[in-house]
């Protein structure tokens, strides 16, 4: 574990980071090489558009609190503003910084403990399960709803294929207080990647592509230029694996990827950060380019292909993908959560559309928690494809399993700004639970989902 003393360091050396104060050296020497291989970390930082103003203050630490073995959580307060800031770190010495995200409260955000009760009130349910089980399962996820802050939750668990419990906490809109029910429409986040898996897999089924074959040999914009000459090209299966040497982002800013209306026009280059198969590594950028091969192969948009080939043939009701032309439209408001204050999210547009963007009510982000059940099965089409991605973790295309004492757990969650989706399911079982948060980050979301699932295959 990371000594109080030595993350509160990290702190302090982030907050000075991003308010410009450290050399570029300082920085490589500070930052992990997955965060190092974005380029140059100062432009990278001085072009987020989460931190605009953040270094035209006075910046201090408002407070610092422990959020595991190597992260914490600190508020940071520079002029009028405050911002929220979740620091991660590795675990062996220097302890360098594996991941961070800034957040900032917006002008009128609501302290939570004004808006709860009002909250409370709106809560409803129905189940099929034993009382006694339904009971706990509330009782988990009202403490998840209070710990977490969210304005909305949303949870279907499905036993057998048929949905057993359904339960809604809150509103999808601070303005209206109006409730959440079954035809609730959220932004589900890199929920959207499973879709995009199935639908490379159906591509790899009907031996339009092979899963072994570089990425190239079909698709040569993006061009991906080797970390080092001699290294080999990424797989299909590599980028599907987030094993292909691509970092989870590139170095640019969202709306330069929205205005440039692809992937490929945005970056017609992408220099790898390290040899393909050489380490796992999440990425969004490889599973757009997926969507790229999925256009290329099939000569159609991604989310026409992928909603007959994918949604359709699942009869995943109530999913829908963006398409080139048109975003598509959740009737859920986000809500953002900073230093227990919460503010509605003006409407934002997902760059990635074949690795975010995508939205679902809650029998299709169930249903879809139901076909990850089937094809993390035996036979199952995900089943085969398992690599490994730390550990009691290995990840399938769209997908990661979950290697725990009392099973394996296939899951998959999404965040976007206000939402977060947590999907969890028995792998090859017959359990299934979705989780749809109106607020991020909805702290501690993902465990309640497992507590849920564990509750109702032993009760």
């Amino acid at each position: 574990m990371v000594s109080d003393a030595a993350m509160r360091d990290t702190v302090d050396r982030l907050v000075a980071a991003l308010g410009g104060e450290v050399d570029a050296g300082e920085l490589r020497a500070a930052f992990a090489p997955r965060l190092t291989a974005l380029g140059d970390l100062a432009k990278v930082i001085a072009a987020d558009p989460r931190l605009t103003g953040f270094a035209d203050h006075q910046r201090h630490v408002v407070s610092f609190r422990r959020r595991g073995p190597s992260a914490a959580r600190a508020v940071v307060r520079a002029g009028d503003h405050v911002w929220e800031l979740d620091v991660a770190v590795e675990e062996q010495p220097p302890h360098r910084i594996r991941s961070f995200t800034p957040r900032r409260a917006a002008a009128g955000a609501l302290p939570w403990d004004q808006v709860a009760d009002r909250l409370r009130a709106l809560d409803h349910w129905e189940s099929d399960l034993p009382g006694a089980v339904a009971a706990r399962v509330r009782h988990r996820l009202r403490q998840a709803v209070d710990t977490g802050r969210a304005v909305g939750l949303a949870c279907a668990i499905n036993v057998s294929g048929a949905t057993a419990h359904r339960e809604f906490f809150g509103t999808g809109d601070l303005r209206t207080y109006r409730p959440l029910d079954g035809s609730s429409v959220f932004r589900v986040g890199s929920v959207t990647k499973t879709v995009t898996g199935l639908a490379v897999l159906r591509l790899a089924e009907a031996r339009v592509i092979d899963l072994r074959a570089p990425l190239a040999h079909y698709l040569t914009v993006p061009e991906l230029v080797p970390a080092d000459p001699g290294d080999r090209p990424p797989t299909v299966a590599e980028v599907l694996l987030h094993r292909a040497g691509l970092t989870k982002d590139l170095a640019m800013r969202r709306s330069a990827l929205r205005q440039a209306g692809s992937l490929a026009e945005a970056a017609p280059r992408i220099t790898l950060a390290w040899a393909p198969g050489s380490r796992p590594a999440y990425s969004n950028v490889g599973y757009e380019l997926l969507g790229l091969l999925v256009e290329r192969c099939t000569g159609e948009a991604f989310a026409d292909y992928a909603s007959r080939e994918v949604l359709a043939r699942n009869e995943l009701h109530g999913v829908t993908l963006p398409t080139p032309t048109a975003t598509v439209t959740a009737t859920v408001t986000g809500h953002e959560l900073v230093a227990d204050r919460l503010a509605p999210v003006a409407r934002t547009v997902e760059p990635h559309r074949a690795a975010g963007g995508m939205t679902a009510d809650l029998a299709g982000a169930v249903a879809l928690a139901d076909v990850l059940a089937r094809a993390t099965g035996p036979l199952g089409a995900l089943s085969a494809h398992a690599s490994p991605a730390g550990p009691g973790r290995r990840f399938v295309p769209g997908a990661t399993l979950l290697d725990r004492p009392e099973g394996t757990h296939v899951w998959r969650g999404g965040s976007t700004r206000g939402f977060t989706a947590e999907l969890l399911a028995a792998a090859g079982g017959t359990v299934s639970v979705a989780l749809l948060a109106a607020t991020s980050p909805a702290e501690g979301l993902r465990e309640a989902a497992a507590d849920v699932l564990r509750e109702v295959r032993t009760g």
